[in-house]
């Protein structure tokens, strides 16, 4: 219902010398006159700022971004350094009562209990660094991995290693603050920065099953070396979580000396909320996607004619000069993040989350489980060549492949290929199973080859679909002060598709085989339906990150 409220015009004005813009934050043009609406009265704006310039590419600060990539690097490599071992250590604790069958329900809870454990602290991880600032959260986490993992590593018991794998979890919580860190680093530069996330997964992937392969139970593998210890013949999983534990140590050194608080919080507190933020808001509402509204006291916003729904831009604090730094160094609360700019970036990124992690635990149990079971039948040797290739693929292609393809396609576009991706994947995990079955294949079978690299090369193409999901994200912010917020509800999100997508594909997987469900293929079609509604998600993301450039 519309109120007899007053109206607030802003008039042309004309720019400002350098001096003046230096000091009033801006020096900006409105093109037409605008208004404000207050209280409930509702009409129609006439708001038409210029167009923003394409911001110049500034230098990307390497140190800082290679400290936090540092930081990054310890997340893959605590999560993946117990997968060739956890069944063994599991059963060597005799929780399962030398029931090998049980062994894999125990292991599953190990293993996801990491994923449960970030995704509860993420959230609060983030509020932290808002408030404390970004250094200090980033640095707490590696050290609490080292901790975690040598108490893992001496375990004997189920319920410690549940409790272990857990504090790593928790700890590993702060990895959200680390990619606002990389927001604020090279606001302009995100394409490249974000590429190394993808990267760092990928390199940590690969370093943590080869330390748990490698010196897992050394009495056995390297009897006449390091095999004559008598800790690690006590503790036979010991030496792998040391080692990963130390690298975590030393990350978390290193970081100390290099990395810099990425938010002066004085200065932050103290900018200006200037005209060309306010521009930059509008830009936004005449997207098609965004709305702008910016709420003072008397709950002004910008009503935006462009189009008959409504989505609300994040709310702002007074315009006026007494409050008007309020917005950018109040931490924001959690109701003020349940809009729809931030929460479809994150559902997005969810799902392409969810999808990759149930993709990442089928394609082993696939490629390793006999012909006869629904599988491939392939050998360990086999499949750890083809891991092995792969991940050289994932080191360089995002390095030199994804900034390339973002800034040539745009965020969207490489979205959408990226979350289409799976679709390939799965497509080819049933091709693969159908060409198994064959009466007569050999390992020089050229077109069974042929779909296992096509299926591997869409995996890295998927993964670069979480550079540009966590762009959109930042996009998404509501301001600078609720980045690090934003992030951590993101990373919660994560961290819950995570812990819920292996035990879910897992047992879809043994339902689909066991009752013969679609011909033992129901796990992936569903997932393909999953897909398909990512793909949908997709759809309602902004075409252009307008809002990066504020």
């Amino acid at each position: 219902m519309a109120s007899t409220a007053s109206i607030i015009t802003i008039r042309q004005r004309r720019p400002l010398s350098q001096a003046q813009a230096d000091e009033d934050g801006d020096a900006y043009t409105f093109q037409r006159q605008s208004t404000i609406s207050c209280h409930n009265a509702v009409h129609p704006t006439e708001y038409r700022p210029s167009r923003l310039p394409s911001p110049e590419r500034t230098p990307i600060p390497k140190l800082q971004v290679s400290m936090v990539l540092l930081i990054q690097l310890s997340e893959p490599i605590a999560a993946t350094v117990i997968y060739p071992f956890v069944n063994q250590f599991v059963a060597s604790t005799g929780i399962t009562q030398g029931d090998e069958k049980k062994t894999g329900y125990y292991a599953g809870v190990v293993e996801s209990v990491f994923f449960l454990a970030e995704c509860l602290t993420v959230l609060m991880w983030g509020m932290a660094s808002d408030r404390f600032g970004r250094r200090p959260i980033l640095l707490i986490g590696p050290l609490g991995l080292f901790f975690g993992a040598i108490g893992f590593g001496l375990s004997k018991n189920y319920w410690q290693l549940v409790f272990f794998r857990s504090i790593q979890g928790a700890f590993n919580g702060n990895i959200g603050v680390s990619k606002t860190v990389l927001a604020e680093a090279s606001s302009t530069n995100l394409a490249d920065v974000f590429a190394f996330n993808p990267m760092m997964w990928c390199l940590g992937g690969t370093i943590g099953p080869f330390l748990g392969g490698s010196l897992s139970d050394p009495a056995n593998q390297w009897p006449n070396t390091i095999g004559k210890i008598s800790l690690l013949q006590e503790y036979p999983f010991f030496l792998p979580l040391a080692v990963s534990g130390c690298l975590s140590l030393l990350f978390v050194t290193i970081a100390f000396f290099g990395l810099k608080e990425s938010q002066d919080r004085k200065s932050f507190s103290k900018k200006r909320f200037s005209s060309r933020s306010i521009d930059g808001l509008a830009q936004s509402a005449g997207s098609g996607f965004y709305y702008g509204s910016v709420a003072s006291p008397t709950a002004c916003s910008f009503i935006s004619s462009a189009t008959s729904s409504s989505i609300v831009e994040p709310t702002f604090s007074s315009l006026g000069t007494g409050d008007e730094d309020d917005f950018t160094r109040r931490p924001p609360t959690l109701s003020s993040l349940m809009i729809p700019q931030v929460l479809f970036p994150i559902l997005s990124y969810s799902l392409l989350a969810t999808i990759e992690t149930s993709i990442s635990v089928l394609i082993p149990i696939t490629y390793t489980t006999s012909i006869t079971s629904g599988g491939l039948g392939l050998t360990s040797f086999q499949f750890g060549s083809i891991l092995g290739s792969w991940g050289i693929l994932n080191i360089l292609f995002p390095t030199f492949g994804i900034p390339r393809m973002i800034r040539y396609f745009g965020p969207w576009k490489v979205q959408l290929m990226g979350m289409m991706c799976p679709l390939l994947i799965l497509s080819s995990l049933i091709t693969l199973n159908i060409l198994a079955k064959r009466p007569v294949r050999g390992n020089d079978d050229l077109l069974f080859w042929a779909v296992v690299a096509v299926q591997f090369g869409s995996y890295t193409l998927m993964n670069m679909g979480f550079a540009t999901a966590q762009m959109f994200v930042i996009n998404g912010a509501p301001s600078q002060a609720a980045l690090g917020t934003t992030n951590g509800l993101l990373q919660t999100a994560k961290t819950l598709s995570k812990t819920i997508a292996p035990v879910f594909a897992m047992s879809l997987f043994s339902i689909s085989k066991e009752y013969n469900i679609l011909d033992g293929y129901l796990v992936y079609f569903f997932f393909i339906s999953v897909t398909l509604f990512g793909v949908m998600t997709v759809s309602r993301l902004p075409k252009e990150l307008s809002n990066l450039s504020k």
